[in-house]
């Protein structure tokens, strides 16, 4: 018997009304362990429902016996002697309560009644005082939700975050606004801070699932895989067939590149229920990365016909790169969004179902998926608008600036000098297993990776997290290398310790390791940051800079939808300038380390595979293998925007294609000023 999956089973079983149920595992834990005092609170609280009244302050009081600074339990026992009349015990519990944890707010409302019940006037004011600031603090939460989700209010998930953010600095324990802020942080991008903030509520409240469940949705949003599983364990083991915490699980085992356990998870909800469309979107999804393009549609089909204003699977169907939507489906997805307009536009309230307003995301779903179908029919001017309008909605939840990337790419050249580098040439450790494909998304990785892939003594792995994930941990406790994070914490590290980084890396890439090739790859594009901490920590691995034209690498970024990320490709401004920075960075790697780096151009593969694909193979140190040239024949999961492009031909359609949108590129064109030409 695991004693804390019992203890959760007990728990939903009271909340669900099953007394019986919650008391007959209660007495069995208590079998095991009599003094345990959660179980202990448990069984008084089943008491307690059941109107025992004496029974139930007997038992909150057992607790108290063995833990005398348990502060729910305090505030238990003061509610049952409220319902005794036991006024003067009451308060005492009550004030024990707030004592130990002043942020109880049902406590202070009890408090509140007990002291007008002993007539205590002047007091219970003061109470009641304290609690008509928790309540207006409390419609300030009300407040922020209503500004988020109201089309009119300009601005309005950015005013709703600084009333939430003031809510807690005057109470740092109002759950409401923290609730609204892991939410908000997890819709722009900041994982770590919606971690934080579900993190403590977890050790709030351990025994509500939902708090487990956005600790992992924070922690999978960071790719910190195992903790992300350990903590929708949890939530699985306070509710079993919560479908939310079996999704999540799914996504997990996703992006852990564990298909046969994703596909698992879905079929499970689908079981339960079997029209569950987000289910049936992301078995699409896993299949689609599978290679099991007819089953994906078929999948992606069916929520479509289930829901038609469900924009996640026009968008998936549309990121098959091979699927073609048929004019009826256009003018569907057409039809939706011309209505919705006109419905903002008017201000319409219509509620009927199937009628409701779209949400941003099922806008930026058709427009994205739209874009794509206009491109199909060489329809240049209505694509480019479709992806304008899909990015421009998004953008309003991507936090980006432009001017911090920069001042950040400015900070890493200044860490990462010559003398540096010289300081620590030998201290890295001796391996020579990783090769690194590097560079902007969409600029011919996954086509790389995939051509390496293909060679017998090298492993596909995934994009790893690992290396961005070591660097922002350089400075972080519990175990700080350093005093600053990265780049500056760099300069700081000693000789040592260098190498356990190389090891760390290294041993939590091997999770993702299927053979006993001796190279594996890690295909993550944003380690271009990083390639001086690489090279020092691993003088041996091996650095695979992907480059294409850089209009065509941009337009490319823009028309992308990326599942979480890349917040620098929704505007053209943006894009330009976050290609100058990393181009610079590229320059300055290239300078200091010289050959150590190998940069690849995809428009010179294009042209001439086999020359490209032996060079490649030379710098590896790797003997030509046919295979290589047919890499689309190479069975493989590919979980990137990429995967049906690599299972083809090598194809030239894709050179030189931003000429198509070139009337409505010149703000791009303007930010890469002379990086345009090349």
């Amino acid at each position: 018997m695991d004693p804390q999956q019992q203890f959760f089973k007990a728990l939903a079983a009271l909340r669900e009304g099953d007394l019986e149920g919650c008391e007959s595992i209660c007495q069995r834990l208590l079998a095991v362990n009599p003094r345990e005092v959660n179980t202990l609170r448990l069984q008084a609280q089943v008491w307690q429902n059941r109107g025992e009244l004496a029974r139930a302050e007997a038992g909150f009081q057992t607790v108290l016996s063995i833990a005398n600074d348990f502060a729910h339990a305090w505030a238990d026992l003061g509610k049952v002697q409220l319902s005794l009349e036991k006024y003067p015990l009451a308060e005492q519990s009550l004030r024990r309560a707030l004592q130990l944890n002043s942020s109880l707010k049902a406590a202070n409302k009890l408090l509140a009644e007990v002291l007008k019940q002993q007539g205590k006037t002047t007091q219970s004011a003061a109470v009641d005082w304290v609690n008509q600031q928790h309540q207006v603090l409390k419609e300030k939460v009300i407040e922020a939700y209503r500004l988020s989700t109201d089309a009119r209010e300009e601005r309005g998930s950015e005013r709703a975050e600084a009333l939430c953010k003031e809510v807690l600095e005057a109470d740092p324990e109002q759950v409401g606004a923290k609730e609204f802020l892991i939410n908000r942080a997890l819709e722009s991008g900041r994982a770590r801070w919606a971690e934080e903030l579900a993190r403590s509520l977890v050790r709030k409240m351990p025994e509500q699932a939902k708090w487990w469940l956005k600790l992992s949705s924070a922690l999978a949003r960071q790719d910190q895989l195992v903790e992300a599983q350990e903590a929708v364990q949890r939530v699985l083991d306070i509710e079993p067939h919560l479908e939310e915490a079996q999704m999540l699980l799914g996504s997990i085992f996703l992006r852990d590149n564990r298909f046969a356990d994703a596909l698992g998870q879905y079929d499970a909800v689908l079981r339960q229920s079997p029209d569950n469309i987000s289910a049936l979107a992301q078995k699409g999804s896993a299949l689609k990365t599978l290679g099991r393009q007819d089953e994906s549609i078929q999948c992606l089909r069916r929520c479509m016909e289930l829901d038609s204003s469900f924009g996640e699977a026009a968008w998936s169907l549309s990121n098959l790169k091979t699927y073609r939507f048929s004019d009826s489906e256009v003018a569907s997805m057409e039809a939706l969004l011309a209505f919705d307009k006109k419905r903002e536009d008017k201000k319409l309230g219509d509620k009927k179902p199937g009628n409701r307003p779209l949400k941003d995301k099922d806008v930026v779903h058709f427009n994205y998926a739209l874009g794509k179908a206009y491109e199909h029919r060489q329809q240049w001017n209505g694509a480019f608008n479709a992806y304008q309008t899909a990015n421009r909605v998004k953008q309003k939840s991507a936090v980006w600036s432009a001017d911090d990337f920069s001042a950040q790419v400015d900070q890493i050249i200044a860490t990462f000098t010559p003398q540096l580098l010289q300081q620590h040439s030998n201290d890295g450790l001796d391996d020579s297993s990783a090769i690194f494909v590097l560079g902007l998304p969409r600029s011919g990785s996954t086509l790389q990776e995939q051509i390496l892939a293909s060679h017998s003594q090298v492993e596909g792995t995934r994009e790893l997290p690992y290396i961005p994930w070591l660097a922002q941990r350089l400075n972080r406790k519990p175990n700080p290398m350093c005093r600053d994070n990265y780049p500056l914490g760099a300069a700081q590290l000693k000789a040592e310790q260098w190498p356990l980084l190389a090891e760390q890396f290294l041993a939590q890439a091997q999770r993702h390791r299927q053979t006993d090739a001796p190279f594996f790859i890690d295909k993550l594009p944003n380690n271009f940051l990083y390639v001086g901490l690489i090279l020092l920590a691993m003088p041996n691995a091996k650095i695979i800079n992907t480059v294409r034209n850089p209009i065509d690498n941009c337009f490319g970024c823009f028309k992308q939808l990326w599942a979480e990320g890349q917040n620098f490709t929704y505007d053209l401004v943006d894009l330009g300038r976050y290609y100058r920075d990393y181009h610079r960075l590229m320059v300055h790697w290239q300078t200091v380390f010289g050959e150590k780096i190998y940069s690849v151009n995809y428009e010179a593969v294009v042209a001439d595979l086999e020359t490209n694909v032996e060079a490649l193979l030379d710098y590896c140190g790797l003997p030509m293998e046919e295979q290589c040239l047919r890499f689309h024949e190479t069975e493989r999961a590919v979980n990137t925007a990429s995967s049906e492009q690599v299972r083809q031909p090598i194809y030239t359609s894709a050179v030189a294609y931003w000429k198509h949108f070139e009337e409505h590129l010149q703000p791009l064109k303007d930010a890469l000023g002379d990086l345009a030409e090349t």
